[in-house]
């Protein structure tokens, strides 16, 4: 009989060359090392269950050898415990910088990794297309946050590249925010990376890109997917703001996420509230927000995005706004998904226009949604099935409301076969039962 390493060994060493993908847990690696220098045309690793007490040396070994053999590593992912200590390993730089073209590093399972993130240092920095880390996690300000920042290296060079940020030092006169905030320092040296998710310490995180943009557009990487988060609705805000401008040529896919309820603060004006853009962003198809920015974005922004394919709303635990907001998603009139999360107040008037308008709707998701003002039904069973047949491409509804609307729609998924209805009371499980 075989151990599964062997078993596992010899499916590897059947066609080695032909393997593209090396995922395992930490522990494990050791028994695949010997394989290391067969695996011509790997191009992605994933190494899984890091604690603090593994030994990385095995990783390191592995990495650095295939680098000096073959180089054709381009994909690193690294997950375990969200566990502070792992992270303070000198070891994990190493890893980092053993891949000789990285397209992609996948942090987004280690809580701590944006923390560190101008130490990594990076052998080919104009290679990098793709940098996520957790959205969850927003690593407290450094003290160099305001302070001067270096020059920054040629991104075309192919020699390692580490973005640490100078001592700190007074902000002098003439020299902009923008230049001195280097919480982003590895990012903006970074010429080809089109995806970054990131949670944002600073609000001027972003303001090296408005600069940019403004002096040679040309000179600006083309961000396609960016997904922020913040601890604080007006940081994260800002950023948005400031990528939205200065990528209003190449964004596809924006996420913005307020992690945290943030207190009343009564000087806060509607202004620096308000969120929302009146230029055309003529490639976004996907547009996501959480939290407060979700009340604050102003939906007349969607009369700039004619290709908005997909639109995620979702508040909780916030207040309402308007009976009348949601109305203005109509302006959309291309969505094909559309998701209302929260105390988003639905009336039988806005399930109208939404089916009236939105004739390509293929997936509608309303889940924890206000059916009800001062004690008075909003929305009726009748406007949401009515809304509905409206909606004649709809092929999956998710919904979570009041039991009354959701006992129509038992009735209504029988009328309509072609609609798949989901009822999160008829899947939730409670002690193993099901709960209708």
């Amino acid at each position: 009989m075989f151990t599964r390493n062997e078993i596992e060994r010899k499916f590897l060493l059947h066609r080695p060359d032909l393997i593209k993908t090396i995922s395992l847990p930490i522990q494990r690696l050791a028994a695949f090392q010997s394989i290391g220098p067969l695996l011509s045309n790997l191009v992605r690793f994933e190494l899984y269950g890091i604690s603090w007490h593994f030994n990385l040396g095995p990783a390191i070994e592995f990495l650095q050898q295939h680098s000096r053999l073959f180089g054709t590593i381009r994909e690193l992912k690294m997950a375990g415990p969200n566990d502070v200590k792992v992270m303070q390993k000198p070891k994990i730089h190493q890893i980092m910088k053993a891949i000789r073209n990285p397209k992609l590093i996948d942090l987004s399972r280690y809580k701590e990794a944006t923390r560190d993130l101008n130490s990594y240092e990076i052998q080919n920095v104009s290679s990098l297309e793709q940098l996520l880390f957790d959205l969850d996690f927003v690593p407290l300000p450094q003290s160099s946050v305001h302070t001067q920042s270096n020059a920054i290296s040629d991104p075309t060079q192919s020699s390692m590249v580490t973005a640490a940020p100078p001592p700190p030092t007074e902000i002098q006169a003439g020299v902009s925010l923008a230049q001195s905030d280097n919480t982003l320092g590895l990012i903006r040296q970074c010429p080809n990376l089109t995806t970054l998710q990131i949670g944002v310490q600073s609000p001027t995180g972003f303001a090296w890109a408005v600069d940019r943009y403004d002096n040679d557009p040309t000179s600006l990487q083309q961000f396609k997917v960016l997904r922020l988060s913040s601890n604080r609705a007006v940081t994260v805000k800002q950023a948005l703001e400031d990528c939205v401008y200065a990528f209003r040529n190449s964004l596809e896919d924006l996420t913005g996420i307020s992690l945290k309820l943030s207190p009343v603060v009564p000087s806060l004006s509607k202004m620096e509230t308000n969120f929302g853009w009146s230029w055309p962003l003529n490639r976004l198809s996907v547009l996501s927000l959480k939290g407060e920015l979700a009340v604050w974005f102003d939906l007349e922004s969607l009369r700039f995005c004619p290709r908005l394919t997909e639109l995620h709303l979702n508040l909780l635990p916030y207040s309402p706004p308007t009976v009348e907001h949601l109305e203005k998603i109509t302006i959309a009139s291309q969505l094909s998904v559309l998701s209302l999360m929260g105390r988003w107040i639905l009336t039988d008037r806005a399930l109208d226009m939404l089916g009236e308008n939105l004739q390509k709707l293929k997936r509608l998701t309303l889940e924890s949604c206000e059916c009800n003002v001062a004690m008075r039904p909003t929305l009726t069973a009748y406007g949401l099935t009515n809304g509905l047949d409206k909606m004649k491409e709809l092929r999956r509804l998710e919904i979570d409301l009041d039991r009354q609307i959701e006992a129509a729609m038992r009735e209504y998924r029988e009328s309509r076969p072609g609609l798949d209805v989901c009822i999160r009371s008829d899947t939730r499980i409670d002690d193993g039962l099901i709960v209708p």
